[in-house]
């Protein structure tokens, strides 16, 4: 990944971190949860594990994600063991430390203290590696193995599959039958309903952030800040030409020069305004591309509204 760019980067983790976390061992077979390509592809999804600490039931004033998404997780579980294997509920930040700045870095002290963040990063890949679900499927036999990658993510191939066609083209698809999709049905009811709207909303931010970056009045932010930028010895043509140019973390420290790059970053997007206009650009965004998919809002709050009085249960029975 060392390719991408760190803004495109956090961006990702935002949105897939749960999911990836949940189906860690699809990279090692070859395939994923949901699935673009032809119908007749499996998908693959990480199953049960070995020993993983117990994510605990979040507290009764957690936002309603935060309790959507640990009810899910456990709602996966009972159905993995009825159906006759392992699983080990993931947490949904396993490096709550970890933040995105999709445009540009405009916290000195989290800048002075983690950089660009390129070791939670890190961190949170290696968290991805050590996920037990995937480490149980890979101690299974090739066969049983198989079938725990069936029974948590099923056969997105199957005629029956849920089906969410995204902002940017595009179509997924997973099994409407697997322990994930029996756990979302639980919750939601309208599993079909539920699954388009959360893919076309989670994918809502890449839609947003796109907009922002394209408008001119950014553009017009950031030749100022590259202004400040210059003055404090940094040649570099915008946020993401600096993120760019700093190299993978060797270690689990942060390099002395990171840190310089990202305090100036900061220190610049403060100064000159650039934070603030992001900001406000981007809720401005936001409003217009949640009326464009007004109708997915809405289903996606509706009835996540109506299932967390029985996400609530399900926590509650443990």
């Amino acid at each position: 990944m060392a390719d991408v760019s760190r803004r495109v980067r956090s961006l990702w983790y935002a949105v897939a971190v749960p999911a990836v976390l949940a189906a860690a061992v699809a990279g090692a077979m070859g395939a994923s949860r949901d699935t673009t390509p032809p119908p007749d592809e499996r998908g693959a999804a990480g199953p049960p594990a070995a020993s993983a600490p117990a994510v605990s039931a979040p507290p009764p004033s957690a936002p309603p994600a935060e309790v959507l998404y640990a009810a899910t997780q456990l709602l996966i579980r009972d159905c993995m063991q009825r159906r006759g294997f392992r699983y080990w509920p993931v947490p949904r930040r396993p490096v709550p430390e970890l933040r995105e700045f999709p445009y540009v870095l405009d916290d000195v002290s989290y800048a002075r203290r983690h950089g660009y963040g390129g070791v939670l990063e890190r961190r949170l890949q290696e968290a991805m590696a050590a996920d037990p679900n995937a480490r149980y499927v890979r101690e299974l036999p090739p066969e049983r193995g198989a079938a725990a990658v069936r029974a948590v993510n099923g056969d997105p191939g199957e005629p029956d599959a849920l089906r969410a066609t995204l902002p940017a083209g595009g179509v997924l698809r997973r099994s409407s039958h697997s322990c994930t999709s029996e756990a979302e049905r639980r919750l939601y009811l309208d599993l079909p309903g539920w699954y388009r709207a959360v893919k076309i909303t989670d994918n809502l931010a890449g839609l947003r952030v796109g907009r922002v970056l394209a408008d001119p009045r950014y553009a017009g932010g950031v030749t100022a800040w590259r202004r400040c930028m210059r003055a404090a010895g940094h040649d570099v043509a915008d946020p993401a030409a600096a993120r760019a140019s700093v190299p993978e973390p060797a270690s689990g420290s942060v390099a002395a020069g990171e840190v310089g790059l990202a305090v100036s970053e900061a220190t610049c997007a403060t100064r000159t305004g650039l934070g603030r206009l992001a900001r406000r650009l981007d809720a401005e965004h936001r409003r217009a591309v949640e009326r464009r998919f007004r109708t997915e809002v809405a289903d996606r709050l509706r009835l996540e509204t109506a299932a967390l009085p029985r996400a609530r249960a399900a926590l509650a029975a443990g």
